[in-house]
């Protein structure tokens, strides 16, 4: 079942019926469109006289009575005459046999951070940050419970999961941001210490773990402070660095039991409509760079269906390899998306390629980045790798 990601504002502008005709002719019988999504201002090449559309951090659906008690409200992004996105779409590409997959990006949200500040992450150091909330607030869970619920009201066929782990201090997104600037903290271990929660609901949920939260707080603070005075004062790969620091590794079990508990409230509200993960945070989209967000794929299996491997290379080998590392952590069923960016794909060969070396590894879902973005030459190159 090939997919591609897709944007609502797409469809409305191509016409939901016309969409799905072309998505039909070209081998696609899936679509996984934004539900509730990131700021973005995004390009659609097909579309010169409507080129550019940008939209804040959101929902693409009207939400109902399940937030009325909730003290996060679910910002609304309209799109044309529709009153409902997501269940115009579900009910126009059903009637044209197209699937229809929820991507759901969770917690990395401008929009939802600067309105609801009690709930943003903070660090060792107290600066908070406006582009992601905390999942240990149960308010929090709450909202993104009431969203996966809503967005199973529709009749998607899957529910797909993205950044549901603890964010990064160095992923900024939305107006308020401008470009990361940082001429020391070079390392993955110093950008994961200096992201790591200390707010208040993270106070709260580990006086019933085995943490220090304020030990840790201290000692993360300590292992920074170096690296912003010399920026050759570097820190060992995070693996080592847990072994190394007691606290360090305490503090990141601490926070795979709050994603846990997180994932479980998304499955319980997801109720029988599948629940599929991306396997991507903000650290990046190899299996191994998942802990350091929190999330433990061993831990998170019993909630989930399906998970995906992002395989946005262009080597196979890298995407045979990363697949396969999911497999042996997960008895799931592993799909897979590939990216047609031109900096990754530059070539119908280079597409083919890639399909058949992913297929060779798994007869998984194949979804393809992105159908706002791609050109009609995207569209032949899909055609040949599909056929």
């Amino acid at each position: 079942m090939p997919a591609l990601w897709t944007y609502p504002w797409t469809l409305e502008r191509e016409g939901l019926e016309s969409a799905c005709e072309r998505l039909r002719d070209h081998g696609i019988d899936a679509i996984n469109v934004a539900s509730h999504y990131h700021s973005v201002r995004s390009m659609q090449p097909r579309f010169p006289d409507d080129l550019f559309r940008a939209y804040g951090g959101g929902c693409y659906f009207e939400p109902g009575e399940r937030f009325d008690d909730l003290p996060i409200e679910p910002p609304v992004n309209r799109v044309g005459s529709w009153d409902d996105p997501l269940a115009e779409i579900v009910d126009g590409a059903h009637e044209h046999g197209i699937a229809v997959n929820a991507w759901t990006v969770c917690l990395h949200n401008t929009r939802l951070g600067s309105t609801n500040p009690d709930y943003r992450f903070e660090s060792a150091f107290g600066d908070a940050h406006d582009h992601s909330l905390c999942p240990s607030h149960p308010a929090v869970q709450d909202y993104f419970a009431a969203v996966v619920g809503s967005i199973r009201d529709r009749g998607v066929d899957e529910i797909q999961l993205e950044s549901i782990g603890f964010p990064s201090a160095f992923h900024d997104h939305g107006s308020q941001y401008g470009h990361d600037k940082r001429q020391t903290v070079t390392t993955e271990s110093e950008a994961m210490l200096l992201s790591q929660c200390f707010c208040d609901g993270c106070r709260s949920v580990a006086a019933s773990h085995r943490v220090g939260l304020e030990r840790a707080r201290e000692r993360v603070q300590d292992l920074v402070r170096p690296s912003l005075g010399d920026p050759n004062a570097l820190l060992p790969p995070i693996e080592d660095l847990r072994e190394r620091e007691p606290l360090v590794d305490d503090l990141l079990e601490f926070r795979a039991t709050v994603i846990e508990t997180l994932l479980a409230r998304l499955a319980e509200a997801s109720g029988s409509t599948p629940l599929n993960y991306y396997a991507m945070e903000a650290y990046g989209q190899a299996p191994a760079a998942l802990p350091a967000a929190g999330v433990d794929l061993e831990r998170l299996e019993t909630h989930l269906d399906r998970v995906t491997a992002l395989c946005y290379v262009a080597e196979t080998e890298t995407a045979r390899e990363r697949i396969e590392a999911l497999e042996r952590v997960v008895d799931r069923p592993i799909d897979a998306g590939i990216t047609l960016a031109p900096a990754v794909l530059d070539g119908p060969d280079q597409v083919a390629a890639l399909v058949d070396g992913i297929r060779s590894v798994t007869d998984g879902r194949l979804s393809i980045y992105h159908h706002s973005l791609l050109t009609e030459t995207h569209l032949e190159w899909i055609d040949d790798a599909l056929a």
